[in-house]
């Protein structure tokens, strides 16, 4: 598969998760600690935003409420956005600049995917749905975390909270969601 394919697999996975959200479910605690669902989902339509800006084809994407009074629909838009900046010719062979550095522009896609997967776990499981998340994926993403982060120490207040240990049974998904420090809100 492509990093593409693998875009739209992992857009797609969210996407669903999103657009089924009850009305009661945007307010539901995430193990994302300061975030609410919404939170979450207008962190992943930024972060959608952002995209055209890393590639060059944009402005900066202020932080901001990215999901008005549809977010469902606004974050399906902001995927849509996302993906039509990835596909653009050329762009997975050029340099583009992100805060992590230069970099491929491929890697803004396997940005995206490891986002989607990560958060996505977070929105299963703060809404009861199956966390057992695109396992190929998962499994791709979480090597490519351990790579980035090895043994370093997580800086209290980042974005990912140290390693925990992930049960014998859990997914893929889990596994990758134990290593970035999440812990499971619901069951």
């Amino acid at each position: 598969m492509t990093a593409l394919e693998d875009f739209d697999r992992a857009a797609s996975t969210v996407t669903s998760l999103v657009t089924s959200l009850r009305e009661d479910q945007w307010a539901l605690p995430t193990a994302c600690v300061d975030w609410d669902v919404r939170a979450v989902v207008n962190h992943l339509a930024h972060g959608n935003a952002k995209v055209a800006f890393w590639a060059g084809t944009g402005p900066p994407a202020p932080e901001g409420d990215y999901l008005g009074a549809s977010p469902a629909s606004a974050f399906t838009a902001s995927v849509a956005a996302a993906r039509a900046v990835l596909a653009a010719p050329g762009l997975a062979e050029r340099t583009v600049t992100t805060p992590l550095g230069e970099v491929p522009g491929v890697f803004l896609v396997h940005m995206r995917v490891n986002e989607y997967l990560a958060h996505g776990w977070d929105l299963a499981d703060a809404t009861g749905a199956s966390t057992d998340l695109l396992p190929d994926l998962a499994t791709a993403a979480l090597k490519q975390w351990r790579a980035r982060f090895g043994s370093a120490p997580r800086q209290p207040g980042g974005p990912f909270g140290p390693e925990l240990a992930a049960g014998s049974d859990a997914t893929a998904a889990d596994r990758l969601a134990a290593f970035l420090g999440r812990k499971a809100v619901s069951g």
